[in-house]
């Protein structure tokens, strides 16, 4: 390690490391905290998707809830004094402002003769104009009206008012308007509900910052308000707790891992030098992966952190031979490093955003330490190591374990036939629970909106804005079909709002059966006969007007902003969400698969996480392959022999996780990686290193990976069990074969 290009390669690599440290800073250290980014892509309507997530990821509800109403007020009331301003969120909204109720009043009134509700257009175009009439004049003349009269002479029909109705409540599920306020009833107690979009920022794990604030406040007014309770629903909230729930774990796992791999290394040397050493070598490596992360994805999920602890017991191993072999080692170490960055460079392949960025972290950490053992560690003083050296008395363990390890084979080629039945299952439900106040918070907050959204959805597209609308309302209309059957009880839809240029036609024209009856109308109301003349006239002014989703005013704008989706790519999309879907297969008829798709989201990516399983077995088979070329290249016949421990190690690990319920597509990454992990320590007893290294790998590898399969995510866990049992089962076979 003295020759001359050493020096120049230990420089180089510095170089390297200060290079990409320095380009990381420069592009931020960021967090991906939502739970949701993992998911592949499970469509071909992805980016369309993705414009769906970015809609309605940011939005929340917050509910003030009191034995009366003006409780409920004054709590609705606080928390948004306390928050209006901040820069949590977005936007927010409370009260229906005066000015913003007028202009949604002008608006109506502007656009009456074009936004007939649909009840009215149906009594029209039957005929029934004085059903109408009648109807407008029953609530002009009732003493319980709150109809608004101020416009009478323009509106004798009161077109406005049903409209009014209409546009205030639609998409608030139980909620009414009252005093300005969307408010409910409900079991004796009263809710007033918040509205708001929570910034970038406000996931934040910091608990004075984003939704962390929130939670604070909430502590901070029930305390100070007698009888007030809030509860909360909303993407960002599940994604801040999940993504809490992460940084614990990385914390936690991070802290016990190094604690116990340093107590184990101070043990092995009895000296802290070594521990100190390997310990720099760990915290620069987990750096290394972070910044080149950083680097390529611009940002990486909390979650992929939690994996990345891994690297702590996968890059020690290789200090603990160095320190115990010396520069013996060099070969050994190249060989596992390369099976190893066969495994994750085999995950990067895979079309799923959290294993990729777990893959390039870990690879990315491990070959930072692989480099820092073999260009730097030769610095180190010749003594370090000798002592736990001079105490090794044979390579491998016992007789006993060998017999041990003999029984275990014996068990998997018991245990492989039963293989064909496999069962490959993802649960994404499973993958995460919520938290007891959270599911608290959620049943609440469903039983109040009574909205009943199941996570399936329709997405219609169109070839422009006029064209979407034109076909979402096909839709609709079928819709109206399986509500009356009982399929559903209702949707969310733009064309409720906004509908198409020739509905909005249809309604004027409908309008003008009123315009027959107008002299009787205005005699009833009291005015003049000049009234139904210029009622006419006015009609004729509003001749072509025509309401767009982006000409909208503000209250329609803030109702549609998650249906409506633009221009993506070469088409016109929007979102229709039906509630309280009692039949999912009746409306999966109504999608036509070219303007019309029908998605259910959870059922979607299972079956997308399914197929990524497959090929994530595939990769096993690739790693296998593209490893042992390498193999009988270096250790020749010796070759055949390491490649029996692979093949049973791969079936027992499989055995294992589909009798614990069946093969997701975590374990299966988990073994992928055990393929590259489990050959360290067959390669290192063909070198004739010491077992005690190969003990003290083993251990300090298992520490890592079980700390892992406790965490409380469960994709961490599945994948950090399934490789703590691969690993346990190659340690023990490469212990047989070493000594056969």
């Amino acid at each position: 390690m003295s020759g001359r290009g050493w020096p120049t390669k230990r420089i180089l690599f510095l170089c390297v490391l200060a290079v990409v440290f320095v380009a990381a800073l420069c592009r931020g250290i960021h967090l991906d905290t939502s739970f949701f980014s993992i998911f592949p892509e499970y469509s071909d309507l992805s980016a369309v998707e993705k414009k769906i997530s970015q809609n309605t990821s940011s939005s929340v509800y917050i509910f003030a809830e009191g034995d009366d109403f003006e409780t409920a007020k004054k709590g609705a009331d606080e928390f948004y004094k306390a928050f209006k301003d901040s820069d949590v969120f977005r936007s927010l909204t409370l009260y229906q402002e005066a000015d913003a109720l007028d202009e949604m009043k002008s608006f109506l009134f502007e656009h009456r003769y074009q936004l007939i509700d649909e009840e009215t257009l149906s009594l029209l175009e039957a005929g029934k104009a004085e059903t109408v009439a009648k109807s407008a004049l029953s609530q002009v003349y009732s003493p319980f009206s709150f109809a608004d009269l101020s416009r009478l002479d323009k509106d004798p029909f009161l077109l406005t008012s049903k409209n009014l109705k209409k546009y205030a409540s639609q998409g608030a599920g139980n909620m009414f308007m009252k005093e300005g306020l969307l408010a409910a009833e409900a079991d004796g107690k009263w809710y007033v509900m918040i509205r708001g979009a929570v910034t970038d920022s406000a996931l934040s794990f910091s608990k004075k910052n984003g939704i962390g604030k929130v939670y604070e406040q909430i502590k901070v007014l029930e305390q100070e308000i007698p009888g007030v309770e809030y509860f909360c629903s909303g993407v960002p909230f599940h994604s801040y707790e999940s993504s809490s729930k992460a940084m614990k774990d990385i914390s936690w796992i991070t802290g016990v891992s190094l604690a116990l791999v340093a107590l184990i290394i101070f043990l092995a040397f009895r000296s802290l030098f070594p521990m100190l050493i390997s310990l720099a070598n760990i915290t620069v490596s987990l750096l290394f992966g972070l910044a080149v992360s950083m680097i390529f994805y611009g940002k990486i999920n909390a979650l992929a952190l939690v994996f990345g602890t891994t690297l702590i017991g996968v890059s020690i191993d290789y200090s603990i031979h160095y320190f115990m072999n010396r520069e013996k080692i060099f070969r050994s170490l190249t060989v596992n490093c390369i099976s190893t960055e066969v495994s994750w460079c085999l995950l990067m392949l895979a079309p799923f955003p959290l294993l990729r960025q777990i893959a390039l972290f870990s690879a990315a950490g491990l070959l930072c330490s692989y480099f820092i053992v073999r260009l730097l560690y030769p610095l180190c003083p010749a003594a370090v190591g000798t002592r736990a050296i001079e105490q090794e008395k044979e390579c491998g363990p016992g007789g006993d374990l060998t017999r041990v390890a003999g029984i275990l084979v014996i068990a998997i080629c018991l245990i492989a036939p039963a293989l064909s039945g496999i069962r490959i299952k993802n649960n994404i439900r499973g993958m995460y629970t919520m938290s007891d106040r959270l599911l608290e918070w959620e049943k609440k907050a469903s039983g109040v909106l009574n909205l009943g959204s199941s996570g399936e959805y329709f997405i219609v597209a169109g070839r422009g804005p006029q064209d979407l609308l034109a076909q979402e309302e096909q839709l609709t209309a079928a819709l109206e079909k399986e509500k009356k059957a009982g399929t559903l009880g209702g949707y969310t839809a733009i064309s409720t709002y906004v509908p198409s240029a020739s509905r909005q036609a249809r309604s004027y024209q409908a309008a003008s059966l009123l315009l027959q009856r107008s002299q009787v109308q205005m005699k009833a109301l009291g005015f003049g006969s000049a009234a139904a003349g210029e009622l006419a006239q006015d009609y004729k002014s509003n001749a072509g007007k025509v309401v767009t989703p982006d000409t909208a005013p503000s209250f329609i704008r803030e109702n549609i902003d998650t249906l409506y989706l633009g221009k993506v790519g070469e088409a016109y999309y929007s979102v229709v969400f039906p509630l309280q879907v009692k039949n999912s297969d009746a409306l999966k008829n109504l999608a036509d698969g070219s303007h019309v798709f029908f998605m259910s989201k959870i059922k979607d990516i299972e079956k997308e996480l399914d197929h990524l399983t497959k090929i994530a077995l595939c990769f096993i088979m690739a790693s296998y392959l593209l490893v042992f070329p390498l193999l009988l290249i270096i250790y020749k016949k010796k070759a055949f022999r390491i490649a029996l421990v692979p093949v049973a190690v791969i079936l027992g690990s499989l055995a294992f996780v589909s009798a614990s319920g069946g093969v997701d597509l975590f374990a299966c990454s988990g073994i992928v990686l055990i393929f590259g992990l489990g050959l360290d320590y067959l390669v290192y007893g063909l070198e004739k290193k010491t077992g005690k290294a190969t003990l003290l790998s083993f251990v300090t590898t298992e520490i890592s990976f079980g700390a892992l399969a406790l965490s409380s995510f469960v994709p961490a866990h599945v994948f950090g069990l399934a490789v703590c049992v691969g690993l346990a089962l190659a340690y023990l076979l490469s212990c047989l074969i070493n000594r056969s």
